[in-house]
């Protein structure tokens, strides 16, 4: 059997109402079935050729690229005014001096160099951390009583 009979039964089986369909021809077995379901189909009735395939492909990626650059520049926006206060130290953040009093600083204050805005513990000692410079608090990044890394951002700050 030759392909192009192969493509003609198989065009016709498509086109009639029948759902299953096996022939065997000199030892050559052809089984249809068409009661399961494929979403073959849906792609063919969708393109009517490769080139708007192809096409839809490259504005899905153009798209992307363009979300992308836009988040990058956002993000580049956003740290380029900004600093941050980091942890000199491993060890637990303290935004008081203990849980009754209020914070040493908070979102939107003017604080000045030499000004401490919280504490890390670290075996056992508590040690004030200082702004080394004039600013203000954008955020604070940490939550109270947590664990912080060597380096780790504690504020958002922002020279004046």
């Amino acid at each position: 059997m030759k392909f192009d009979e192969v493509k003609e039964i198989i065009n016709m089986i498509n086109d009639s109402e029948l759902s299953y369909f096996e022939v065997n021809i000199d030892n050559k077995y052809i089984k249809m079935d068409k009661s399961m379901s494929r979403s073959y189909g849906s792609l063919n009735q969708s393109y009517s050729n490769i080139s708007e395939i192809i096409e839809e492909k490259s504005l899905d990626t153009n798209l992307n690229n363009n979300i992308e650059a836009a988040i990058d520049k956002d993000i580049n926006e956003e740290t380029e005014d900004f600093e941050f206060i980091k942890s000199p130290m491993v060890g637990t953040f303290y935004k008081a001096i203990s849980p009754d009093e209020s914070p040493f600083v908070s979102v939107n204050q003017k604080i000045s160099k030499g000004d401490i805005v919280c504490i890390v513990e670290a075996m056992k000692l508590m040690n004030e951390i200082s702004s080394d410079c004039d600013c203000e608090i954008i955020d604070v990044l940490v939550e109270n009583g947590s664990m912080v890394e060597y380096g780790e951002p504690l504020f958002k700050i922002r020279r004046k």
